[in-house]
């Protein structure tokens, strides 16, 4: 391929142009069209404030590309009101439902972004409250050379079950043309007949981050529609259409005039390919990209869930890239109570795991890791409570108030009932098997260890978690902090309360996602201002849930597809894997650790003691000493999205360009098994002379020098591989190439 230097205009321009031709695909709604100058590109937009038309910079580029607003079941009724204002214009006009005679005003409004045209949306009701899917449309001109992309769990796209769990994973990092589907951000939303309990995304159908790319390689042009995660989306999805057509719509949000529904969107030109679009939230919206304090990075490594708290080997563990123990969730008498009020730090209670436990005991494991240089993350969960709760409530167990978190029912219904999540009525009562065994409308969730789920927006609930965040920063100051569970559960909508912009059921609700941003919005700061980090093992794959954590411990990534959603969210953070048994390593091990390696992912080690995940073997062992030195390297990465940073010649391997601290790493994978095979660098800040490059391999601790020449703009690297691999590590200066 051939590369052009992109040109951006840095000037905006708006004008209004007589529309005496129209373009295809325009609605002549109004005698004008309106033309924006924007970096990379030109937009016109017709007088019923539609886009029509954009032409890329550079000869022969313009496409008869169509994005507009519309409203699912509705028809626009009136003329369209215009108003320019210095460089904003917007167009108002009235949207009346087919099913119901609601009706509501929607504004779109253009004007100029950060190098993006920056559309922003609002519905405002007129009369009762109502809802019906808000629907933004691109439709771009479907051709050969036209692909799409997303940040999707599989570019397959088509439900996955892991059936294969060694080898079931396609590279995410591929756009594909345009196809018949529906993708879902994060997961399938609920519904009363098809609830999902217990979600786990193994479907490719799913994305991450909300944005669609196009790419057109022959002629190097790209456009991507970027929705931004500052936004309070309910359930949102993407519809992809053969002819071109890309339909974001967004589901559940009240239509109310005290309260109108704004969303914002960027349109944004850049070179093919899918790194433009990514590069430029990176840039517009870090928050949800970078961690919030540095320790995020620096505890990583590969991982375990482990209950053990004796001797282990340690040298080997330092040698598989070993870093941090999310504590396996078994310390608690029972899910919620992580550290009860008990006495003093010597009192002992029950562990739901067996055995007894104190502060103290849990105190000294964290010390005790941290000053064999490993690290811990304690247990946390929001939205599950208790242990073989009892419904309906029964008498109560206790005495004394001060003895009532010995009784998980006690507890419950003494202190927390408010935020108990219950079974909406609308549910058909022959869907109810879906909800668990005995499940009753009106009555809890029941999950894990028969303990039942939670409302996290609820105030009462609520300040119980802070309060035990703030019990793990004084009492456990040696543990880097929480990794959340479970946020599947966040799908849910609580019929019994009003969150102010939820609609479901033809009433009012309150998404748990409200509820989850609500928390967080306190629990973030109490714990970044402790220098505490907040990891997530996040069931529910969206990334505006995620603007106050830090990294992400996933309980899913030996299926494919939970592993490139969330290595792509992990983009510029930690992102550790779970392995859940060494059937996942076979038949191909290098196959294994080698998509871990393009993604940038740190797989979970053997450790012992470890809970439904991976055990010491001698065999599994070796297969984690062998890339020990690989994995190593990738401690402190952030991907490298700069135009056309890498690439293999003739495409003989799979490539990827991290960031680390002091240096690059370039993963060469997936190649022929021996051999060299060529990676171009380029336009990569701070890669500019006086370079050195070595590789690391599986089964050597000790790196090789490989040959790496500048020139034309370019860096060469000829990269010996073996075992299909390479991980090439390359600094500046004096400075040796070494996999510490």
């Amino acid at each position: 391929m051939q590369h052009k230097k992109a040109k951006f205009l840095s000037c905006w321009v708006l004008s209004a142009l007589p529309a005496a031709i129209l373009v295809t695909g325009c609605r002549p709604a109004d005698q004008k069209t309106y033309e924006f100058l924007v970096p990379g590109m030109t937009v016109n937009i017709d007088g019923a404030g539609a886009i029509c038309r954009i032409e890329f910079t550079g000869p022969n580029h313009a496409r008869p590309v169509r994005a507009f607003t519309k409203l699912r079941d509705c028809e626009p009724e009136g003329r369209v009101k215009v108003v320019r204002n210095d460089a904003l214009i917007s167009f108002t006009r009235r949207w009346v439902s087919l099913n119901t005679g609601n009706s509501c005003l929607v504004t779109d409004r253009f004007g100029p972004g950060n190098g993006s045209l920056r559309w922003e949306v609002e519905v405002a009701g007129l009369g009762e409250p109502w809802t019906t899917p808000v629907e933004t449309w691109l439709v771009y001109p479907a051709s050969a050379a036209a692909k799409f992309w997303t940040a999707w769990g599989d570019p397959r796209l088509a439900e996955i079950l892991p059936s294969d769990k060694s080898g079931n994973w396609r590279d995410p990092l591929v756009p594909v043309p345009f196809v018949n589907e529906t993708i879902f951000y994060g997961a399938p939303p609920y519904s009363y007949d098809e609830p999902r309990i217990g979600f786990i995304p193994f479907q490719g159908n799913i994305f991450g981050i909300p944005l669609v790319t196009i790419s057109e390689e022959v002629e190097d042009t790209g456009l991507s529609l970027i929705l931004s995660p500052e936004d309070a989306f309910l359930d949102l999805s993407l519809r992809v259409r053969p002819s071109g057509e890309m339909v974001f719509s967004r589901e559940h949000h009240r239509i109310a005039a005290a309260t109108p529904v704004r969303f914002r969107l960027d349109l944004v030109a850049h070179e093919s390919g899918w790194r433009g679009g990514l590069r430029w939230m990176t840039v517009n919206y870090p928050g949800f990209f970078d961690p919030n304090i540095p320790l995020a990075q620096e505890i990583t490594g590969t991982g375990a869930y482990s209950s053990l708290e004796t001797a282990f080997d340690l040298e080997k563990m330092r040698r598989m890239a070993f870093g941090v123990n999310w504590k396996a969730s078994f310390d608690f008498p029972y899910m919620g109570m992580f550290i009860p009020p008990v006495e003093n730090d010597t009192a002992r209670w029950r562990r739901y795991g067996g055995g007894t436990t104190s502060i103290n005991a849990m105190r000294e494991y964290s010390a005790k890791m941290k000053s064999l240089g490993f690290h811990v993350l304690s247990y946390f969960n929001v939205t599950e409570f208790g242990a073989d709760i009892t419904d309906p409530p029964p008498p109560r167990k206790t005495a004394k108030d001060e003895e009532l978190w010995t009784s998980a029912d006690d507890f419950l219904y003494g202190r927390l009932a408010g935020a108990i999540l219950q079974i909406p009525a609308a549910v058909p009562r022959d869907k109810l098997s879906l909800y668990g065994e005995g499940a009753r409308i009106g009555g809890p969730y029941y999950t894990w260890g028969n303990g039942i789920i939670m409302d996290p927006g609820e105030a009462v609930y609520q300040e119980f978690l802070l309060d035990q965040a703030e019990m793990h920063i004084r009492l456990i100051p040696d543990a880097e902090g929480i990794c959340i569970d479970r946020l599947d559960w966040l799908r849910m909508y609580n019929e019994e309360r009003d969150d102010g912009v939820s609609w479901f059921g033809g009433r009012p609700a309150r998404s748990l996602l409200v509820s989850w941003r609500n928390l967080l919005d306190k629990l973030g700061p109490m714990m970044h201002r402790a220098g505490k980090v907040i990891f997530v093992n996040n069931h529910d794959k969206r990334i505006d849930l995620l603007r106050h954590t830090d990294g992400f411990f996933d309980e899913f990534t030996y299926g494919g597809s939970p592993l490139n959603l969330t290595a792509l969210m992990g983009i510029r953070r930690p992102v550790l894997g779970w392995t859940a048994e060494e059937k996942n390593l076979r038949p191909d091990p290098d196959a294994f650790f080698q998509r871990y390696l393009h993604l940038g992912v740190f797989p979970m080690a053997p450790f012992p003691g470890n809970d439904h995940s991976l055990l010491p073997s001698e065999w599994v062992d070796g297969q984690y000493l062998d890339y020990g030195p690989l994995l190593r390297l990738l401690k402190g990465k952030k991907w490298v999205l700069e135009p056309y940073c890498v690439e293999a010649v003739d495409g003989r391997a799979k490539v990827n360009l991290f960031e680390v601290p002091g240096s690059w790493v370039v993963p060469v994978t997936f190649g022929p098994q021996e051999g060299t095979v060529t990676v171009i660098l380029r336009n990569v800040p701070g890669m500019l002379s006086n370079l050195k490059a070595a590789a690391a391999y599986p089964g050597t601790e000790k790196m090789e020098t490989v040959a790496l020449m500048s020139a034309g703009g370019e860096i060469r690297i000829a990269v010996p591989l073996r075992r299909g691999c390479a991980m090439v590590k390359i600094v500046t200066g004096d400075k040796i190439p070494t996999s510490r």
